[in-house]
């Protein structure tokens, strides 16, 4: 888990990953509904399309790469504990975040991106 290593912060990936099943299973099944232009292609996107989470994916390979996921410096941003003591159940990287907001754009009903 390339450095997430809190309850809380599982819990932000698999919410990640259940957002991207979601969105597929929900393409799959709307993709007659969505607008399509004269050649029969859909006008926008519904939701954060699944290739741009190679961004994310990229972006942790370049901190692996640089050892920033372990050790002395850890995660870019740090970690905020919600409850408890340090280091405890309840802290989250910051980090974890961004899979969050990027999981909840990926399901969103109201973001539509023009496709290219």
């Amino acid at each position: 888990m390339i450095g997430f290593r809190t309850v809380l912060d599982t819990l932000a990936l698999t919410g990640f990953i259940c957002s991207g099943l979601a969105r597929l299973a929900r393409f799959n099944a709307t993709v007659a509904l969505v607008p399509k232009d004269a050649t029969g292609k859909a006008r926008y996107f519904e939701g954060l399309p699944i290739p741009t989470t190679l961004g994310i994916v990229s972006v942790m390979a370049y901190l692996a790469k640089k050892g920033r996921i372990e050790g002395h410096d850890g995660l870019p941003f740090g970690t905020i504990t919600l409850w408890g003591p340090a280091g405890g159940n309840g802290e989250i990287h910051v980090a974890s975040f961004l899979f969050g907001i990027w999981g909840a754009a990926m399901v969103s009903k109201t973001l539509r991106l023009p496709k290219f």
